[in-house]
């Protein structure tokens, strides 16, 4: 418990950062994805939603001292820190939501397109939950930007990594984002375990995947199953016909490198 105290003392760096953007700015809006380099599931993003006043209150600062990435914990803390979150949302001091896109949708769409839908979907439905007082701007509309340059602040909206050229709500790029933001680090955690729950669920169908423990990862125990088992309708496509070509690929450079000493 000393230790906790220690870090609830301690000004938590993510805290900071979006603390000095509600300085210029109306509040953050953070958000982040989780399973976009999985072979199977869903990719599921985060949004949270942080209004300026949320950061007038040192309660929330205690509330949030350990929030970090959420790789960076294991799933016991992780379950710990996603309730903090809800319990936050509970008492409407943010607000935040997840959307996803399916594995037909990463097959029409690509990865990084159907991520874009999974973002847009979470942040849709994160400023419904705040009664629309932020609501995404196209980047397209010229005349959002001018009312929202007439009343003087506006949102900043941070998405994990660089801008997302597909994604058509405005928004920046931050790299290592859920490391450096509070907003994309609960994001990180929304959609982490939104994500890992909804993996475990798909163990108890599939329990000779391990998706309970690799969470659709190419972990070695999956791939093995893939190759006794083949693959289920949760397995995304595109991912496996990469995966088959770079390891005909990888086979076709071994004979030919062998080739080359005979």
């Amino acid at each position: 418990s000393g230790k906790n105290n220690f870090l609830c003392l301690m000004p938590n760096p993510r805290w900071t950062h979006d603390r000095k953007l509600t300085k210029t700015h109306l509040g953050v809006v953070g958000v982040d994805e989780a399973g976009r380099g999985c072979l199977a599931g869903p990719v599921v993003a985060g949004a949270v939603i942080l209004p300026s006043p949320f950061f007038g209150d040192a309660k929330n600062r205690k509330l949030t001292a350990e929030m970090n990435d959420s790789k960076q914990f294991d799933e016991k803390k992780r379950e710990s820190l996603y309730s903090r979150v809800l319990e936050l949302a509970e008492n409407k001091v943010l607000f935040g939501a997840t959307g996803k896109a399916s594995v037909e949708e990463i097959e029409e769409h690509n990865i990084v397109g159907a991520t874009c839908l999974a973002m847009q979907r979470a942040m849709d439905a994160a400023s419904c939950k705040y009664a629309g007082l932020w609501k995404p701007e196209l980047t397209s509309s010229m005349e959002l930007f001018e009312n929202n340059r007439d009343q003087g602040k506006d949102w900043i909206v941070l998405v994990d990594g660089r801008p997302m050229k597909k994604l058509p709500y405005k928004h920046a790029g931050l790299v290592k984002g859920d490391t450096k933001s509070l907003a994309i680090a609960m994001a990180s955690m929304l959609a982490k375990v939104s994500r890992d729950r909804f993996m475990r669920e798909l163990h108890n169908q599939f329990p000779e995947f391990g998706f309970n423990s690799n969470k659709g990862y190419g972990a070695p125990f999956h791939l093995r199953a893939l190759r006794e088992c083949g693959q289920t309708e949760h397995h995304r496509p595109r991912f496996l016909r990469n995966l088959l070509s770079d390891t005909k690929n990888t086979a076709r450079n071994q004979e030919q490198s062998q080739l080359s000493l005979l």
